[in-house]
């Protein structure tokens, strides 16, 4: 080893998941072990030791931090070399090769366990070239073996592999500091079950015509979970209902090619082709009123004309931190109002929620409002929610022509059209009241619950079932947030 003495030289250690000739994984902890007693041995001190676990050092869109962090250390000199297990470990990909060829002309030095690569000379830097054409070599042919290997296991109705979806059976999340070859068990029964309950629900809600972000707040708000233990947001709830997995359906870009084998269909394959074409035509971007839930539902009293939530990031936040909001009657180029009558966002919607708890809870309304629910109004209710929301998803779809083709869109249409005649025959064989309302009693759990997950859809319904004719006063003085300054019960003026 005296040809490689490291003369007192301050090198770095890269590791990164390796599996030799024979399958058996190298370890990256291995790894640092072996590379640090070869420094020892060649007379070198250790640098800093970078590791990136599990990430693949051939794939395009794969980024390695710490191989960015150590090339970043070698370029500016902070150190004056590195170590690696072998080439294969340091990368696959004959660019990033270039780029360490081009920051040894500063003198680095790179070694592996076998020996060093003295990339000061022709002949180094050709072996080192050949080197990194070999690893890249190889993992094209890996690449090659992959794919063949995901055509084959799609045609006998098997899936390619990756983390388990939620609701479908598989091993359990990998836990903190985990590597490959550590083990790792099936995830129970009882657990899966418990997740194809939750599924079900959530196609229930949707395909009933609930958007997407409530379900989302209700199922963070009574803590359940993604596979990883993460809470749930709108594109990873969305990506979960619609795998083809979960209708046990297997597809190879983006076709299907067979049916899953040995395990069960989650959903009915109807009902996901629906819920696909249903989340696919929904529009970006919040509704009216998501953020502003008294948006369009008070008038002003001078002019008639409602007043709509505005941000104010001028004036200082709310002692929460969130930023400071008001209704106004708005008077510009998009609304036509007198632009007089102005109300703190926080102070209206906390007295609009206690004027509304107290309306739908009151004792005198009870009988009233429980008589006028029954099994067939509730049955109407869903089915006109469900009917109008499958018709703006299919509004939403028609727009999408020129971008799809019409192929794709009529494909997407066809549960959809489906649906909507079945609900059609089924709401003209009810008779029924068509209004809902809730038990008195029930109302102000309703508004608190709707509360603690944003629910705002929901409240803003409420506030229009307790005060249809809600109004505003100018303020008598500045910075009126007193109650006074609500009508209840109108009447509405006439916008001007």
């Amino acid at each position: 080893m005296s040809e490689h003495t490291g003369q007192d030289l301050l090198i770095d250690v890269y590791a990164r998941i390796s599996r030799a000739a024979n399958g058996q994984t190298i370890k990256t902890d291995y790894q640092v072990e072996v590379c640090t007693e070869e420094l020892a041995a060649r007379g070198a001190r250790v640098g800093q030791v970078f590791i990136d676990p599990s990430l693949s050092a051939w794939k395009r869109d794969v980024v390695r931090p710490d191989w960015d962090k150590l090339m970043a250390r070698l370029e500016s000199g902070a150190a004056n070399g590195v170590i690696f297990y072998d080439v294969t470990r340091f990368s696959r990909k004959v660019l990033e090769g270039e780029r360490l060829v081009e920051a040894a002309e500063r003198g680095i030095r790179v070694w592996s366990l076998t020996g060093e690569f003295n990339l000061a000379t022709a002949d180094g830097r050709r072996h080192f070239r050949e080197a990194m054409v070999a690893a890249a070599g190889e993992s094209d042919k890996m690449a090659e073996r992959i794919a063949h290997g995901k055509v084959r296991r799609a045609r006998k109705g098997r899936t390619s592999g990756g983390p388990r979806s939620f609701g479908m059976p598989g091993l359990v999340s990998r836990p903190e500091g985990w590597e490959p070859g550590d083990p790792r068990e099936l995830v129970p029964d009882e657990q899966m079950a418990a997740e194809r309950a939750v599924i079900t629900e959530c196609y229930e809600r949707i395909l009933g015509g609930e958007p997407l972000p409530k379900v989302v707040r209700d199922l963070n708000w009574r803590g359940i979970t993604t596979v990883n233990g993460k809470r749930w947001r709108q594109e990873a709830l969305r990506k979960s209902l619609t795998r083809p997995v979960l209708a046990g359906l297997v597809t190879l870009n983006g076709q299907v090619v067979s049916r899953l084998v040995g395990v069960d269909p989650a959903v009915d394959e109807a009902d996901w082709e629906r819920l696909c074409a249903i989340l696919a035509a929904r529009p970006r971007g919040r509704p009216q009123g998501q953020v502003h839930r008294l948006t369009g539902l008070m008038a002003c009293s001078t002019c008639g004309y409602t007043l709509h939530g505005t941000p104010r990031a001028y004036l200082p936040p709310y002692p929460d931190g969130s930023a400071r909001r008001e209704y106004r009657c708005r008077k510009d180029a998009s609304h036509f109002g007198c632009g007089h009558n102005v109300i703190d966002a926080v102070a209206a919607e906390t007295i609009v929620a206690e004027a509304v708890k107290a309306r739908l809870g009151d004792p005198r309304r009870a009988d009233r409002i429980a008589a006028r629910l029954a099994q067939v109004r509730e049955q109407r209710t869903s089915k006109l929610a469900e009917i109008s929301a499958l018709v703006e998803s299919a509004d939403n779809l028609a727009l999408k022509t020129a971008t799809w083709g019409v192929d794709r869109v009529d494909k997407a249409m066809k549960p959809i059209l489906a649906r909507l005649e079945q609900l059609r025959r089924e709401l003209a064989a009810l008779e029924g009241p068509e209004d809902a309302d809730v038990a008195a009693s029930e109302a102000a759990a309703e508004w608190d619950k709707a509360e603690a997950v944003g629910d705002t859809a929901a409240m803003r319904a409420m506030i229009r079932r307790a005060f249809p004719n809600l109004v505003l006063h100018p303020a008598a003085r500045r910075g009126d947030r007193s109650p006074q300054r609500f009508a209840w019960d109108g009447p509405r003026r006439p916008a001007a």
